[in-house]
């Protein structure tokens, strides 16, 4: 692991950048420092979501058992009508494999 930049006493914790403020008083001193020497000089953009979509997605059509729209709207944060059309499209997905794989099959038997 690399030694950070500054020890934690020598730090003049009233003269730092207002970002590595809100960092100590996010995650404390010493976290913001083992971040420091990682993230500095990076300009860094997060997601409003915390989840990503395609995970979450998969998740919902692992999850859903035919009533739970509501339910894993309010787990995830998405709407319940992004929730029905992430379901609808594995369903689709899932029926358009099953019909390649009756495809296939069809065709080994002839």
């Amino acid at each position: 692991m690399k030694r950070t930049m500054y020890p934690q006493q020598r730090i003049h914790q009233d003269c730092l950048a207002e970002v590595y403020k809100e960092m100590v008083e996010a995650v404390g001193i010493e976290s913001m420092l083992k971040l420091y020497p990682l993230l500095r000089g990076q300009q860094i953009n997060f997601p409003v979501r915390l989840y990503a979509k395609d995970k979450v997605s998969m998740k919902i059509s692992q999850e859903y058992n035919g009533k739970n729209v509501h339910v894993l709207s309010r787990e995830y944060g998405y709407s319940s009508r992004w929730v029905q059309k992430m379901i609808k499209e594995h369903q689709e997905l899932e029926e358009a494999r099953e019909f390649r794989r009756g495809s296939l099959m069809d065709d080994g038997r002839k």
